[in-house]
């Protein structure tokens, strides 16, 4: 029986989140897909699923299942003694699924402490290498979480083979914040699914902008340190100046957009802005293809994929 060696990539949400981090764990399972001798697998977290879930999509095995965090919740040293208490089992039940698909890399992205499993299993050698991937508001969450749970989290980070960061910025951020060994830590900037874009390039959505000829587009997920309260106070200013373009937010639901929403209602902008939430990928790069400008105002970005995209795509920045 053929049985390939498989990468695993681990996301701690579902792939449907409209998230840039899905989107960047998306575009490496499609490049490995093209790999005849290599199976790409894609895990995501459910605390739901007590069992694992498995289907397919585009040559790409995709898996949801739980994972078992050492401390979470209200109640952190009963959660804790749970933990201890199911960890044999959830040890026999990964290494029996790591088995089964011949997996050989482990590539969790947005580490949390769900990941402890794979350290665990690094600390009893199993035939793994780890690999964990940075992306910005991770290490932010490392280092607000409290005296327990922060040294479990350096600890997990250091059982990795390697830990990948997205730019040269976050890779220094994390040596000196989370206090890891530099050799330990490789800078990989995230990178674009060409075919898709060029499949984007005959698509005709655009989004429902009243009666305005073109748009200005804003592509985040909806939060504070994306920016958007900034950018809608300085549209206000350019409509007051003679500016005759809509301003179209796409973006991942989050409770931070009802506050947006409610902002652009106190600057009277009814009419004038328009939120589309957790838009499929596909018809965002229409959007982005399609948009008079990509504006993006993000107070803190560790990598800008819409970046990359509207640049591929001929849309100004």
């Amino acid at each position: 029986m053929n049985n390939p060696p498989s990468v695993l990539f681990v996301l701690p949400w579902s792939l449907s989140d409209a998230d840039g981090v899905s989107q960047v764990v998306i575009n490496l399972a499609r490049e490995a897909a093209k790999h005849e001798n290599l199976r790409p697998i894609i895990f995501c977290a459910d605390p739901s699923q007590e069992t694992f879930q498995v289907g397919e999509t585009e040559g790409i095995t995709l898996v949801s299942g739980r994972l078992r965090a050492p401390l979470s919740g209200a109640q952190p040293g009963r959660n804790l003694a749970t933990f201890a208490h199911k960890l044999r089992d959830e040890l026999r039940i990964w290494r029996a699924f790591l088995e089964k698909y011949n997996v050989r890399v482990v590539n969790a992205h947005h580490p949390s402490l769900d990941y402890s499993v794979f350290a665990l299993l690094r600390t009893r050698r199993a035939k793994i290498r780890l690999l964990f991937s940075l992306h910005g508001t991770d290490v932010t969450a490392v280092e607000k979480s409290g005296v327990a749970a922060r040294p479990i989290a350096r600890w997990m980070l250091k059982k990795a083979d390697r830990i990948i960061c997205c730019s040269e910025a976050l890779r220094k951020r994390a040596q000196v914040s989370l206090k890891l060994d530099e050799r330990r830590l490789t800078k990989i900037h995230n990178g674009i699914d060409v075919s898709e874009l060029d499949q984007a390039k005959t698509n005709v959505y655009k989004p429902d902008v009243g009666g305005f000829d073109d748009y200005l587009l804003n592509v985040a997920s909806y939060e504070h340190r994306k920016g958007q309260d900034i950018l809608l106070h300085a549209y206000t200013d350019l409509l007051r100046n003679g500016l005759k373009s809509a301003l179209v937010l796409i973006g991942r639901s989050t409770p931070y957009l009802q506050t947006l929403r409610g902002m652009a209602r106190q600057l009277g902008l009814q009419g004038h802005v328009f939120f589309i939430p957790d838009l499929e990928h596909s018809q965002t790069l229409s959007a982005i293809r399609h948009a008079r400008l990509l504006v993006q105002s993000s107070r803190e970005e560790a990598f800008g994929l819409p970046l990359l995209e509207a640049g591929y795509l001929g849309t100004p920045i």
